[in-house]
């Protein structure tokens, strides 16, 4: 029996894997940062400072709007500061 899958029902399992890589990533990084920076604060901001410097990038193809959402959120998760 073929596996007969709606073209709905693929953008959808795409649409999981995507949020689930975007999530995923966003944790693994915090993580590593805040243990990176853990008890030292200056070396938590100046990963956020280069953090923040990547938003000043351009990138073709790509939502710039959500990409510096997720360049804030990693801030965040490191320095537990918004």
């Amino acid at each position: 029996m073929s596996d007969t899958r709606t073209a709905d029902q693929r953008l959808s399992d795409l649409e999981t894997v995507v949020k689930t890589l975007i999530i995923f990533n966003t944790n693994a990084i915090s993580t590593l940062g805040r243990r990176v920076s853990e008890g030292n604060p200056a070396i938590a901001n100046v990963i956020a400072a280069d953090l923040s410097e990547l938003k000043s990038r351009s990138y073709a193809n790509i939502d710039k709007g959500l990409y510096d959402s997720y360049v804030d959120n990693l801030i965040t998760g490191i320095t537990g500061k918004a």
